[in-house]
């Protein structure tokens, strides 16, 4: 019976991370899906940096960042008690950073395809921002936040460069599916490794096919 441990530990990370990405990614896309501007094009270029970023200078980055030299490394190790480099917080931010921009563009693709009529509608009926939001938006844009949150998982569960240099390789701790293939391959355990790859493309065959299911059988969104 195989150690099913990186399964687990993988598992664990891409919940937590897609659960943060998600609630961030809702709020920021309605912050920006009725902003048009320079600068939001600006901001939205930064949010996607990540996914033309080669992940091993983005881990650099974050392993900068988030050292213990840092002010923000300081930060959450002493006051908010979560060390960030080689442990699973590390691996967590990670995959926050990497899977954040597929959460995004789903998201405010979603919200930007309403039809704005329908929306000044509403508040001529008087209704509240908060209403609209959470009464027309989010119901209306069910298909491309779930896909937003699958696509993000899958993300997430697939990273590798960014959480290698930011949480390291520590077995029973941040060994992710993706890093314990790498070392069981650098080790000449190919017949295990075999096992893990068949687990992460039948993973992912499960999430195109969700996703292929989901945007035949969801309604459109209104327009």
């Amino acid at each position: 019976m195989p150690d099913l441990t990186p399964f687990w530990i993988s598992i664990e990370v891409a919940a937590i991370s897609t659960i943060i990405v998600t609630i961030i990614g809702i709020v920021i896309c309605r912050l920006l899906y009725k902003k048009r501007g320079h600068f939001t094009k600006l901001l939205e270029s930064f949010i996607l940096l990540p996914i033309v970023l080669p992940p091993t200078v983005l881990g650099f980055i974050l392993l900068i960042i988030f050292s213990p030299r840092s002010a923000v490394g300081q930060f959450f190790t002493n006051v908010l008690h979560l060390p960030v480099v080689f442990t699973m917080t590390g691996a967590v931010i990670a995959s926050v950073i990497v899977s954040f921009p597929l959460m995004y563009q789903h998201t405010i693709q979603g919200f930007r395809s309403i039809n704005p009529k329908m929306l000044n509608t509403a508040r001529t009926m008087g209704a509240s921002e908060n209403k609209i939001f959470f009464r027309l938006i989010l119901p209306l844009s069910k298909r491309s936040i779930i896909a937003g949150v699958m696509m993000s998982f899958a993300r997430a569960i697939g990273e590798f460069g960014a959480t290698l240099m930011v949480a390291g390789y520590i077995p029973n701790h941040t060994n992710t599916l993706p890093l314990e293939i790498y070392f069981l391959v650098e080790q000449g355990r190919e017949n295990q490794a075999w096992l893990w790859v068949l687990v992460l493309v039948a993973f992912s065959i499960t999430v195109i096919g969700i996703l292929n299911f989901a945007s035949r059988d969801l309604p459109e969104e209104v327009e």
